[in-house]
């Protein structure tokens, strides 16, 4: 396996656990989220849903600006 595999591979498995251990916290947190707005209507739990996914996206893009600038770096 060449570096620029590796390095791939690297960057891929780690937004994978990155996406993993996020689904993994908004599932353990929801039910304590849930419990804790239910009073008001669930706006705030709508508001951190939100930002949980705009927090997902923002990974997302950085990790593929990433592994776009390091083929261009590495000619491929």
């Amino acid at each position: 396996m060449s570096y620029e595999e590796t390095i791939r591979n690297l960057s891929e498995r780690r937004l994978k656990t990155a996406e993993q251990r996020a689904t993994e916290a908004e599932k353990a947190g929801l039910p304590k989220l849930q419990s804790e707005v239910e009073p008001t209507g669930g706006k705030e739990l709508d508001e951190a849903e939100d930002e949980l996914l705009s927090e997902k996206e923002r990974y997302k893009g950085i990790s593929e600006e990433l592994d776009q600038t390091f083929a261009e770096l590495t000619g491929y």
